[in-house]
């Protein structure tokens, strides 16, 4: 019976762009950095017969309630500005799509892009490390589909159900107080700004890291990527320094390419030298 290390939910998507439609979603980011960090994984999503991963998730484990629709986004860029347009959603996932055996996956990172995963699945997992990444709790459509930022301030109950919480300063631009109310129940809070790197916060203190300079071509994606990546290494050394230190390297591969060919293929686990931020990563 297989049972994941690494468990992710949320939806796939699909993801239009002026040339062409690729796949997409913050569960398929995460899901390949943790593939290719070495770890089992699992999805559980929910889409319909128009998506196809076209061989890209080969190796995962997708638990998929069968929908309509497949949520779909068409993402336009404009000078690092992005704005986002929803074509169709999927249904919601539910407590029941999830496998009895999985519910004790040592890691499991929840990742909404359209308010899909619901509170209740909050609570399903009492003995993993949870990450979750709100970026899809955060916003809200228009009836012509049009995104736009909204308060996501969920009960404390809820909150503390959760180990680490990664989010961008994108999200969080028009309400930065939430910041402060996640950081007074969540053990480690991490705010994400592009190619300024990322702010950790963690004992009552804050860390800046610095972004690994790269050209970039495509920004979508990095910030899952990031977050896998510091949730497996923060799993694996109970390190939040490294553990960034490790994120911010793999996320500056996410960006150099379109869509998920920038994430690194890694042969064996990384670790990161001790004393040194160097890793050792084999990029196809």
């Amino acid at each position: 019976m297989f049972k994941p290390e690494y468990l992710v939910i949320g939806h796939v998507t699909n993801d239009l762009y002026s040339e062409g439609q690729m796949i997409g979603g913050s569960v398929v980011y995460s899901a390949l950095t943790g593939y290719h960090l070495g770890y089992s994984v699992g999805i559980i999503t929910s889409f319909g017969s128009d998506f196809s991963s076209n061989g890209i998730l080969a190796g995962i484990h997708i638990s998929n309630s069968k929908s309509y629709y497949t949520t779909t986004f068409c993402n336009i860029y404009k000078k690092g500005e992005r704005s986002q347009i929803i074509k169709q959603v999927a249904d919601p996932i539910t407590v029941q799509q999830i496998p009895s055996s999985w519910k004790d996956a040592p890691i499991v990172h929840l990742c909404p892009v359209v308010k899909e995963v619901g509170e209740e699945i909050f609570y399903q997992f009492p003995n993993s490390l949870v990450c979750l990444t709100p970026q899809g709790l955060m916003r809200n459509w228009k009836e012509d589909g049009r995104v736009f930022a909204q308060k996501w301030m969920p009960s404390k109950d809820l909150l503390s159900r959760i180990d680490i919480i990664i989010f961008s300063e994108e999200d969080i631009k028009l309400f930065p107080e939430v910041v402060d109310y996640y950081r007074s129940v969540v053990k480690i809070v991490i705010l994400t700004c592009g190619k300024n790197g990322a702010i950790l916060f963690f004992k009552n203190k804050e860390y800046y890291f610095p972004a690994v300079p790269v050209e970039e071509k495509d920004p979508t994606g990095a910030g899952d990527v990031f977050a896998a990546a510091f949730t497996i290494k923060y799993f694996e050394t109970k390190n939040c320094t490294a553990a960034t230190r490790f994120a911010n390297y793999i996320a500056s591969f996410a960006v150099t390419e379109k869509g998920t060919k920038g994430i690194p293929k890694i042969g064996l686990r990384c670790r990161l030298r001790k004393g040194n931020e160097q890793v050792y990563v084999k990029k196809d």
